[in-house]
């Protein structure tokens, strides 16, 4: 292995398990090897800036909440309210203003919020909070605006805002047109030059999803690796040039890269198990994804796999 035998697995004995050595973890034919294991569903994977810190999205004591580690330390629980805290995809920690921003879900009335906490810090601010379906935020490049998707209209279209530092100042968002019609989920802008945004697309709810990208403004559209299952969870690579998605193209849920500019693929897992939410480090050679493999029965837990040699 590369870096990341390196990254000692020490985990919080209340809610994770692990091996003391990463060496001697069970290597998976695909070349996996389990990272991080809980007792519970670790889903929403999502990486700080620089590569040092994995978020991710797991229960703990009546809701599901934020938690990060470094793979060297225990996993650090950041929220602390009884609503469901998911992270977005890439983008969520953003270098330029060193905030985190996610959902907090409600799941009796079935409202959320856009909030955002300090990467160092847990005080929250509340950015969107309305009788709607709010969910995947995340920054431009410049940390001044998020977007994020809602149901406003009964679709999940693509909304921004324009990002504030003045605490629980709400702010009104503004409907992104140009899109395809239908749902749109899991937004994310290119990490080099925030000139695309990658997202999921399904026309409607009775067709499969699709991995698009578009500029900003919703022109130049297409569809990317396209096939006849479900292409979910897209997420840049640490340049404007790859990502990594989940698929069901086979039959169960693997992940995958395509190049964006000549859709070239690359089958990175290969496993009966369902592999999804994939976060491809920014800074190291390597990705991390959630999967049923070593618990089964949808308990998620976090592996590890390196980036391939890509042509």
């Amino acid at each position: 292995m590369k870096k990341l035998t390196i990254a000692a697995i020490l985990l919080s004995a209340f809610l994770f398990t692990s091996c003391n050595d990463p060496e001697d973890e069970y290597i998976w034919p695909d070349g996996s090897f389990l990272w991080l294991a809980g007792v519970y569903a670790d889903t929403a994977l999502s990486w700080s800036p620089y590569g040092d810190v994995l978020f991710f999205s797991a229960y703990s004591t009546g809701a599901t909440r934020l938690f990060g580690t470094d793979g060297l330390s225990s996993p650090a629980e950041r929220t602390f309210t009884s609503m469901d805290e998911f992270m977005g995809p890439l983008g969520a920690w953003n270098a330029e203003n060193g905030r985190i921003v996610y959902t907090a879900l409600n799941a009796d009335s079935m409202r959320s919020q856009i909030r955002s906490i300090a990467g160092n810090d847990t005080y929250v601010t509340v950015h969107i909070q309305d009788s709607l379906l709010n969910a995947f935020p995340t920054y431009n490049i410049n940390g001044d605006s998020i977007l994020y998707c809602s149901k406003a209209t009964g679709d999940w279209r693509l909304y921004q805002i324009h990002h504030t530092y003045t605490p629980d100042t709400l702010e009104t968002p503004v409907l992104q047109t140009g899109f395809p019609e239908g749902d749109i989920l899991r937004p994310s802008y290119n990490p080099e030059s925030g000139t695309w945004v990658l997202f999921q697309h399904r026309a409607t709810s009775s067709d499969d999803w699709d991995i698009m990208i578009a500029r900003p403004d919703g022109s130049e559209q297409r569809v990317l690796a396209q096939s006849s299952g479900h292409d979910i969870h897209p997420t840049w690579g640490p340049n404007d040039e790859w990502i990594a998605f989940s698929s069901d193209r086979t039959g169960n849920y693997e992940i995958y890269l395509t190049d964006v500019n000549n859709d070239s693929l690359v089958q990175l897992t290969n496993d009966p198990a369902m592999d999804q939410y994939p976060a491809w480090n920014p800074r190291n050679n390597w990705i991390a994804f959630s999967s049923d493999r070593a618990s089964g029965t949808w308990n998620m837990d976090i592996f590890a796999i390196e980036e391939p040699d890509l042509p």
